[in-house]
């Protein structure tokens, strides 16, 4: 995906300070489906770059759930769906849909369940979770009709499995570690 050669910015939670930011040098991407990401979509859609959401399919809002109209961070929106499974702060499928049909924005695969791996399974058992956790992903896309090329791992865990097992089922581009967080980008500024 990096074929302008920009860097690769990581946004999770948008938040009113990220909307003075000019990201127009950047490749942007956009973490865990938050609903933030849809609510100030048209701002992100005047920087004329590639912008990729990767989304966990388990983590999806029903349609007619109220979603939060006030941002929440990251982390404690994954704690609440953990929790209790309150999906208010996640985008619907017909936003995410709206997206996919939209100029420059891609969706893209963060697997379905959004697991830390790091260090918790033997790797038989950790193997299969990732066949099984990569094909329910991908099926409830092919449900979704959209069909995606790239993903992101959870956590940015890396693991050379898992990548395997992506490749195998026809992921071409992978994101993780080397992106820019846009908190660090606007300690920079």
């Amino acid at each position: 995906m990096n074929k302008n050669n920009k860097p690769i910015l990581m946004i999770h939670e948008v938040y009113e300070w990220m909307l003075e930011l000019d990201l127009s040098n950047y490749i942007i991407t956009f973490d865990d489906g938050l609903y933030s990401q849809y609510k100030y979509l048209n701002h992100f859609l005047k920087f004329d770059t590639p912008k990729i959401f990767f989304i966990s399919t388990n983590i999806v809002s029903p349609e007619q759930e109220e979603q939060n109209e006030i941002t929440t961070s990251c982390s404690k929106a994954h704690e609440s769906f953990f929790k209790t499974g309150n999906t208010a702060n996640y985008m619907k499928w017909s936003q995410i849909k709206e997206i996919a049909s939209t100029k420059n924005c891609y969706i893209g695969g963060h697997s379905h369940q959004h697991k830390d791996l790091r260090g918790t399974l033997a790797l038989k058992k950790l193997h299969n979770h990732l066949k099984e956790d990569t094909d329910k992903m991908l099926n409830e896309f092919n449900t979704q009709g959209i069909e995606i090329k790239d993903f992101c791992f959870p956590y940015n865990y890396e693991a050379p499995l898992y990548k395997e097992i992506l490749k195998q089922r026809g992921i071409e581009n992978f994101f993780g570690q080397e992106r820019i967080a846009i908190e660090d980008l606007s300690n920079a500024i």
